[in-house]
C-alpha cells in the first residue's frame, strides 16, 4: 500500500547554515577586536624593575605611554600633557571622586624623568592617588 505524500511521516531537519554564519561572524569579531587592543598599545621599552607582586586586575581609566623623547601617547595617538589632564579632570567629574580614577603610566626606559615628574605632580594636585608606573620584571628578561 502506497501512502500519499501528505500521509508520509515528515522528517524534521535542522538547518546548520545560520548557526555556521553566526559562528564565523563571532570568530571574525573576536579576531578583529583582539588585534585592535594590541594596536592601541604603543611599543615602549619599560624600566626593568620587579614591581608589585600583587597585580591589580581592574582596568585603569587611562593607559598613558611616554616615548623615549618624552612625548605622550594615549591609545596609540600623540596627546599633549594639557589635553591629557583635561581628560583626567573630565573623568574625575564623571566618576565623582579622584579616588575612582586609576592611571597606568608606561614610560620608556630611556625617557627623561622630568615629564614623568610633571605628570605625577599634576595628578597629585588633582587628588588622583591611584596611578602606577608600568615596569618589566628583570627576572623575566633574558
Amino acid at each position: 500500500m502506497r501512502l500519499a505524500a501528505s500521509q508520509r511521516e515528515r522528517v524534521a531537519r535542522f538547518d546548520l547554515t545560520p548557526m555556521i554564519d553566526v559562528t564565523l561572524q563571532l570568530i571574525i569579531f573576536f579576531m578583529f577586536s583582539s588585534q585592535l587592543g594590541q594596536i592601541t598599545a604603543a611599543q615602549v621599552d619599560l624600566p626593568l624593575e620587579p614591581g608589585e607582586k600583587v597585580v591589580d586586575r581592574g582596568a585603569p581609566s587611562f593607559v598613558l605611554d611616554m616615548t623615549r623623547q618624552g612625548g605622550l601617547m594615549l591609545e596609540g595617538r600623540p596627546i599633549s600633557q594639557a589635553r591629557f589632564l583635561r581628560l583626567v579632570d573630565a573623568e574625575i567629574g564623571r566618576t565623582g571622586e579622584p579616588d575612582n580614577v586609576s592611571i597606568l603610566v608606561r614610560p620608556d626606559r630611556a625617557a627623561r624623568a622630568g615629564p614623568l615628574n610633571q605628570i605625577a605632580l599634576e595628578l597629585r594636585s588633582r587628588g588622583v592617588r591611584r596611578w602606577k608606573i608600568g615596569t618589566t620584571d628583570p627576572a623575566g628578561v633574558r
